[in-house]
């Protein structure tokens, strides 16, 4: 009996079993910051316009952990919306926002 029982655990541990695919993630969609797609491309063309990077620094700014959203320091991270709020009101403001 244990033998048929051993014999029996090894032969299923060996078969593969069908499984459900793992979900993937999807990206949030264009909106999910509460800008609309024209609001966004207004504050991307404005920045740009005065030869600004996506986070109103001069162009070819380089930042410690590539992106200034995220405070090493503390570990605290903002959205680009948040940023540009905080830092450059009066792009936001020239779009609407």
């Amino acid at each position: 009996m244990r033998c048929l029982t051993l014999a029996t655990l090894l032969m299923l541990a060996g078969c593969p079993q069908a499984r459900a695919p793992a979900p993937t993630a999807t990206p949030p969609p264009a909106t999910a910051s509460g800008w609309t797609a024209a609001q966004q491309a207004c504050v991307d063309r404005s920045l740009a316009a005065h030869g600004l990077d996506a986070y109103g620094s001069p162009q070819g700014t380089v930042y410690a952990g590539g992106t200034p959203l995220f405070d090493e320091a503390t570990g605290h991270s903002v959205t680009r919306q948040d940023y540009l709020r905080q830092h450059h009101p009066d792009v936001l403001r020239s779009c609407g926002l």
